[in-house]
């Protein structure tokens, strides 16, 4: 395996789990039409739940992967400018929206702002991680392809 094989697992990685966080979003997408919408939708709280899980376990493992990546690579932190600071904030809305889903899973009661802001949070989170497949490409062209 060479070296720029090794900095394409970061990529792969996050699409990956980018993508299955798409299926997750639209599982909590069925709360958000039943709570908030006043309209009937089955919502697989157990399936949203795993999902959820694994999808942000998977995308912050992605972003340490990243950064040490990067390190490891370049003998730098942060050399990708915005990529790396806006998986920083991605990275850190990813872990509270897990602390906030964590909390309704081992707390369950009827409750409407909280799976809100849980929801909003994560999405505002996945949009950070699209907004990477933006940024990380331009890191590939300048540091991986040499374009």
């Amino acid at each position: 395996m060479e070296f720029r094989d090794l900095l394409l697992i970061h990529p792969m990685w996050q699409l990956a789990f980018t993508l299955l966080a798409l299926y997750a979003a639209w599982l909590g997408l069925k709360r958000l039409v039943s709570l908030h919408m006043g309209k009937i939708a089955a919502f697989s709280r157990p399936r949203h739940i795993l999902i959820g899980k694994i999808v942000i376990c998977g995308l912050l493992a992605g972003a340490v992967g990243g950064l040490i990546t990067v390190r490891w690579a370049w003998r730098a932190w942060f050399i990708t400018g915005p990529h790396a600071v806006i998986g920083i904030i991605a990275a850190g809305l990813l872990a509270f929206g897990l602390l906030l889903g964590v909390y309704l899973e081992r707390r369950p009661a009827p409750r409407r702002k909280l799976p809100l802001i849980h929801g909003l949070v994560n999405l505002l989170g996945l949009a950070l991680c699209l907004v990477q497949f933006i940024t990380g490409s331009e890191v590939l062209e300048v540091f991986v392809l040499g374009e």
